[in-house]
């Protein structure tokens, strides 16, 4: 007979924070969606204002408890996964806000990559941390505060993740897991799974302000307090695991553990995710590379993350085609051929990470005619997605990282049976699409159930149905690699171009 025993997984956004309460046999009771927006401040830059989602991080494990009429009781373990929060919130001695962290998708600190590389520092990153200079990276958000908050700096207790955040609101623990110290990028030994402490001391930045223990994912971390039970609605007493970076606990939600599988995670942006044994890892700085949540000292997590993916599908349909819904334009592309009759995309709208790791570059749409139409257009963006994820499958590819011919494809975007097709053409992978997805909350589940002990890491083989593969058309393939080159020859004769664009501003 099913026990009563509840888990609940609680996922911070970039746009949003979700929240379910799953069974201990992982059928899902409720979910809860609370969304906010994230600050814009200039072109390029991004703040994440913390008090918001923590709120939202609240109020979805109330409204959970309420929809599934759950006893607070039968709680046995909460976890709390994030985006990856880049600067990290800076906190002071009491622990509070002391400016909104900068995200991942912020591109301010181009001053800072350029001190880096001008300091030599380019092959000794790349050596230590398997990562490259770029500013998606924490460790030169953190300089741009720095060096241009000095007063803030200087007040800087512990710089803390979103979800660790959160954590400590409830628990009153700090804490940091592997993957989050990891994503700083170029302070953390890929090798030695720990601080990179002569890369602190290259980059001026003081070991001090980071949480002193680094923990796995799935451990226990702290309690709900009297404050956090008066917050959340748990009981004082529930145990709360550390999470890590939501891009690999969705990964990890449909059941991404052995080397060789491999997920693409199409929402607002996109991450192509591979999993490596630490004694045989394969490395590039064209990719982004740090512990995975699953498993964390044995192995690591590459990936390769577009900065934009359905987000500028979301930014053609608002602008240029309000009157449709997302199925109306599916229905228009889906009559389209191949190619879209001439257009190629390169879908830079925010820059792009891997494996160009470009700041300046900026969406472009080539060969629009009279002839074309909604329907052409916008497939092309479909299109332009699936070149930026054949980019990074072959740069994976290129440095011997194992790669089964089954891809899973996960979030808002695999939901579209013609991208999914597409997807499969373009990259000539089988793509595997896992019915009643529910993101990286659900790999929280499965967290908490490992750090309380209930089960281990693959259990969530028992919880994923697959409800479809869709394989991909031979010959659609082959006129998909004519497009592909075109795209990649596309960015390179523009690159310089979208410097001198940037200048201009």
């Amino acid at each position: 007979m099913p026990s009563s025993d509840v888990l609940i997984g609680t996922d911070i956004g970039t746009l949003s924070t979700k929240s379910i309460a799953c069974t201990v046999e992982g059928r899902v009771i409720a979910e809860d969606n609370i969304a906010y927006d994230i600050v814009t401040p200039k072109p390029g830059w991004a703040e994440f204002p913390i008090d918001k989602p923590f709120k939202a991080v609240c109020d979805t494990i109330k409204n959970v408890i309420a929809k599934g009429k759950i006893a607070p009781g039968d709680v046995k373990g909460l976890c709390i996964s994030g985006l990856y929060g880049g600067s990290g919130v800076p906190v002071d001695e009491e622990i509070d806000e002391i400016r909104p962290c900068i995200p991942w998708l912020d591109t301010r600190a181009i001053k800072e990559c350029d001190w880096a590389r001008e300091k030599g520092l380019e092959k000794k990153i790349a050596d230590v941390t398997g990562n490259c200079i770029h500013p998606y990276w924490g460790w030169t958000k953190m300089l741009w505060i720095k060096n241009n908050e000095p007063k803030r700096w200087a007040k800087i207790k512990y710089l803390l993740t979103p979800n660790a955040f959160a954590i400590y609101r409830l628990t009153g623990k700090i804490s940091l897991d592997f993957s989050s110290a990891g994503n700083y990028g170029g302070i953390w030994d890929i090798k030695k799974n720990g601080f990179a402490q002569d890369l602190l001391k290259d980059l001026q930045i003081p070991l001090h302000i980071f949480p002193p223990d680094v923990v796995r994912s799935a451990d226990v971390v702290g309690e709900i307090d009297a404050k956090g039970a008066m917050s959340c609605g748990l009981p004082k007493g529930t145990p709360v695991s550390a999470g890590g970076i939501d891009a690999p606990v969705e990964a990890l939600s449909v059941g991404t553990f052995e080397v060789g599988e491999h997920t693409a995670t199409i929402g607002t942006s996109m991450c192509h995710n591979i999993v490596q044994d630490r004694s045989n890892m394969k490395l590039s700085p064209l990719l982004i590379n740090y512990p995975y949540v699953a498993d964390d000292k044995n192995k690591i997590y590459t990936f390769g993350g577009a900065a934009t993916a359905a987000g500028i599908l979301s930014w053609y349909k608002d602008n240029w085609a309000k009157d449709k819904d997302f199925k109306d334009l599916d229905e228009l592309a889906s009559k389209v051929p191949v190619g879209s009759m001439g257009l190629v995309v390169l879908p830079y709208w925010n820059g792009e990470r891997t494996p160009i790791w470009d700041p300046f570059a900026r969406g472009t749409i080539i060969g629009l005619s009279l002839y074309h139409m909604t329907g052409h257009v916008y497939r092309a963006f479909l299109e332009g997605v699936a070149y930026s994820l054949k980019d990074n499958l072959e740069t994976a590819k290129k440095i011997g990282a194992v790669l089964n011919d089954e891809m899973t494809l996960i979030g808002g975007g695999a939901k579209s049976p013609l991208w999914r097709q597409i997807f499969a053409d373009v990259t000539g992978y089988k793509m595997r699409h896992v019915s009643m997805s529910y993101g990286a909350p659900l790999g929280d589940v499965l967290l908490a159930g490992v750090g309380n002990k209930i089960f281990d890491y693959k259990e969530i083989k028992k919880w994923l149905k697959v409800d479809e593969i869709t394989p991909p058309h031979v010959e659609d393939s082959k006129k998909y690699e004519e497009y592909f080159k075109l795209y990649r020859k596309l960015y390179e004769n523009n690159k310089e171009m979208y410097k001198k664009l940037y200048t201009l501003i």
